[in-house]
This record gives C-alpha cells, sequence and structure tokens, in this order.
C-alpha cells in the first residue's frame, strides 16, 4: 500500500491548504520522507515512517489520513463518464497517483519534477 499512501501524500502536498501542511510534526515527517523518497530508498523500506504518518494524521482528527480508500475525491477532469485516455502520472513510476491533464503542468512533490502523460490501458 505504500506506492498509493505516496499517490495521496503527494496530491496532499500539492494542495497548500491541506491539512498535512498545518502541522508541523506532520509536515516534518511529510518532508523527511519526501527526501528519502527523492534519495531512491525504495517504498517498502518507508513502510513504518508512512504507518507513522497516517496515525499522526488520524490523531490530529484527519479521518482521510493517507489511505486511497478514504480520501477519495472526484477525478476532475472525467467529464461526462466517458473514458478518460490519458492521466498525469508518477514521472517515476513510484506510486499510484494520477491527475487528469490540464493546460498547466501538474508537479509531483516528491520527486519535484512534472507528472508524465500516460495512456490508459483497457
Amino acid at each position: 500500500m505504500t506506492a498509493d499512501q505516496l499517490a495521496v501524500l503527494c496530491r496532499r502536498l500539492a494542495d497548500d491548504t491541506d491539512a498535512v501542511r498545518a502541522s508541523p510534526e506532520v509536515g516534518a515527517l511529510a518532508e523527511s520522507i519526501l527526501a528519502r523518497v527523492r534519495e531512491g530508498t525504495p517504498l517498502e523500506e518507508l513502510a513504518d515512517e508512512f504507518d507513522e504518518l497516517e496515525m499522526l494524521l488520524l490523531r490530529a482528527g484527519h479521518a482521510a489520513g493517507l489511505s486511497p480508500a478514504r480520501s477519495y475525491e472526484r477525478f476532475l477532469g472525467a467529464g461526462d463518464g466517458h473514458r478518460v485516455l490519458e492521466v498525469l502520472a508518477c514521472p517515476a513510476g513510484v506510486c499510484t497517483r494520477v491527475e487528469a491533464p490540464g493546460a498547466e503542468p501538474v508537479l509531483c512533490v516528491a520527486l519535484r519534477q512534472r507528472m508524465r502523460v500516460t495512456r490508459l490501458r483497457s
């Protein structure tokens, strides 16, 4: 689940108003995790840190935590229900975050790179 947790963390950190940035303790741990991701640490080795971050978020009353199941957001740009053929994905393929393509480039906060266009497969 760590790749999914990284995707949620990246999405949350991309929003300056998100609760992850509200607590200095939560923010410091999130930045520590991202620094290790940038250094190339395998996500499996960060499982304990992700669990600790999840626990801090839940204790602070942020019920969504880092779970993609609990932090469901409507997929903006999906239009009228027809299948989206391309999405923006993690530039290194490290996490499962996807965003709808738009006029503005989307930044992967974890890797500090633009997200890459990926064609969906059926």
